[in-house]
């Protein structure tokens, strides 16, 4: 598993090769904190998920930048703010 970091002014992302994104707020992470989202690789648009619910991308892709991007600009605030509906172990919310 490959982990791969991406900031945005709203939030610090991670990428997982194992299907998924955490998000965290853009300052004051420390090691071992939980994300404030647990989103999937589906959520940043086609063609980042590959077969198996993986990454289907290399991590340093531009088409991964541009995913992780884009998809910050929109949810990425409202992700760090527990707004989306899914905790922070990645289930949605009861």
């Amino acid at each position: 598993m490959a982990r791969t970091p991406f900031s945005s002014p709203d939030a610090h992302i991670v990428v997982s090769t194992d299907g998924y994104f955490d998000v965290y707020p853009a300052t004051g992470r420390s090691d071992g904190d939980r994300p404030a989202y647990r989103g999937e690789l589906a959520e940043l648009g086609t063609g980042i998920r590959g077969l198996n619910d993986r990454l289907a991308v290399r991590p340093g892709s531009v088409a991964l930048a541009g995913a992780v991007t884009a998809w910050a600009a929109v949810h990425g605030a409202a992700a760090v703010r527990g707004e989306l509906g899914k905790g922070r172990d990645g289930k949605a919310a009861a």
